[in-house]
Parts: C-alpha cells; structure tokens; sequence
C-alpha cells in the first residue's frame, strides 16, 4: 500500500543556494534557518511572513539555541557565539577542523545540554569527517569518527537511543545511548532508507518516528522505528535538506531545500527550489533543546 503524500505550501520564497538546519524557537516563536552557500543566518516569522536574514563573514552551517541567551553556530570550520543584537559572530573557543578537507554540517544540541555537530568531506568520498560534541564546560570530544557526510541526527525521548545519518551510506544509524550521561555504548542497527535520493537532516516526532528530507529525492519520508514509510510529504523541488517541527503546538512541519547544483534547465522546472516549506503532519514535535553552557 502506497502511504499517503501530504500536501505542502511554500511558508517563504527564500531561494537559498543550501538552506539546512531549521529549528522552532518557541520563546520568539521564529523558525531559525540558515543558508551555508549563501553564508546567511536566518529568521522566519510565520506568523507576518517576514524572514530577517544576517549575511556572516563565513559559511554557517548550523545553529542552535542556549540557556544563556547567545545563540550557538557550527560555521565552515570552527564553532561561534551571536549575542542578542549582534551583526556578527564571535570565536567560541580554539577548536578547528581542516578547513582544506571538511567543514562544518548539520548539528543539534543533545538532550543533556551539549552540542553535536559533524564534518563532511569536500567531495562527498572520503570518510575523513567527524561527529564531535560540544560539551557545557566548552570541552570537544570526537564522538563517530571515519563519517564522509555527516547530517541528521536526533535522539530518542527516552534518551536511550541517538539517530545519526551518514548520507553516503544511504542510512540511519541508531546507536544506543547511557540515558544519564549521553555517553554512546555503541551502534545499535540501522534503518535502511531507499532510493529515490539520500538522507539528509531529521527529525524525531513525539510517537517516535523520524522524518528523514531525501536530497534528490524531492521528498520527506516519516520512518516508523521498524523502518516502514508511513507517510510522505512531496515537494515541487528535488534538493530538499532538512525539516523541523515548529508551531504554538509543535504541529507544523518545516521544510528546507536548495538550488545549488542545479543547471538553469532544472532551476527552470523547479521554481521554488531553496525555499521554505510548511505542512500539517498529522502528528506533533518535541521542543527544541537548549546548549547547557555558559556563552
């Protein structure tokens, strides 16, 4: 049985070169998004419509809320803090990856207050990437390594289990987690995700299932925990990145997507590619976590 397509609208015409890495900030009720080619940091009100945007010195690739205000971002090579008010973001401590080889991809803070964050190689063929955390104390700690493409991850609310795709390896991996300290005790199975496309960002819902964007696949999948497909949100784009949760009631569904790559033939048949998406799932999110340390 085919599962059912939801139907999607565009909620901003953003026309990102790579939009990635959305997240609901419920305090300011925005959605937080960012464009890494286009080097711009995001903010999406849905309410008005309105989408402010704060062009950085370099790529950003990822951002994240604090407890202590500063909101927390993974640039190309290293880790940064925005103060409230700011036009430009400050060094978070001496930490660096080999800008030559990999940068900065998709990360999210864990559900005991650190940051995870992975690298992906230039070319997409080498696993000489890494996942690492950004712990409270500002600490970093090398967390997978030998990752070519590291993207989506989540964990699961009872914190015995952490989500982390690899999108060259077309899969989600599981890897079971100490629900006390978050420390990994090791890879726990996988789920398969099949073709058309790849693997990018996702998200966990509050029954458990993931929603996993396909890069190339013009899709978003929801994944039961036994891997079956149960629903699919189609888009009018292929290069769709990543999703998010957003809404007073964590009920809508946020989409990102991206043009780059694309000839003018394709970006021709495909309008609204880099652009944000919304839709009702049918079901809801968990509220955004929040970096544990001092900014």
């Amino acid at each position: 049985m085919t599962p059912p397509a939801l139907p999607v609208e565009v909620a901003y015409p953003g026309q990102a070169a790579l939009g990635e890495g959305p997240l609901w900030d419920g305090d300011a009720g925005v959605l937080r998004w960012v464009d890494i080619n286009g080097q711009m940091l995001h903010e999406l009100d849905p309410a008005s419509g309105e989408d402010h945007s704060l062009l950085l010195a370099r790529p950003v690739t990822a951002v994240a809320l604090s407890a202590s205000g500063p909101l927390l971002l993974a640039l190309s090579d290293r880790l940064a803090r925005l103060a409230p008010g700011e036009v430009a973001p400050s060094d978070l401590g001496s930490f660096r990856v080999d800008g030559a080889k990999v940068r900065f991809n998709d990360g999210k803070v864990d559900p005991w207050g650190g940051f995870q964050v992975g690298t992906m190689h230039h070319g997409g063929v080498e696993a000489c990437g890494s996942l690492y955390r950004l712990a409270p104390d500002l600490s970093v700690a090398e967390r997978i390594p030998a990752v070519t493409c590291s993207n989506g991850l989540d964990w699961s609310d009872d914190r015995s289990s952490f989500f982390h795709v690899d999108s060259v390896l077309g899969r989600v991996d599981r890897y079971s987690t100490d629900p006390g300290s978050g420390e990994m005790t090791g890879r726990a199975g996988s789920l398969a995700v099949e073709p058309p496309g790849i693997p990018d960002g996702m998200s966990l819902d509050a029954d458990g299932c993931l929603w996993v964007a396909m890069w190339g696949g013009g899709e978003v999948r929801r994944l039961t925990p036994g891997g079956a497909v149960d629903r699919i949100v189609k888009l009018p784009v292929s290069q769709v990145t990543s999703v998010a949760f957003g809404g007073a009631a964590l009920d809508d569904l946020y989409i990102t997507t991206a043009r780059d790559g694309l000839s003018e033939a394709q970006l021709a048949e495909e309008p609204h590619a880099g652009d944000v998406f919304w839709c009702r799932p049918g079901t809801s999110g968990r509220p955004t976590n929040r970096f544990g340390g001092e900014l």
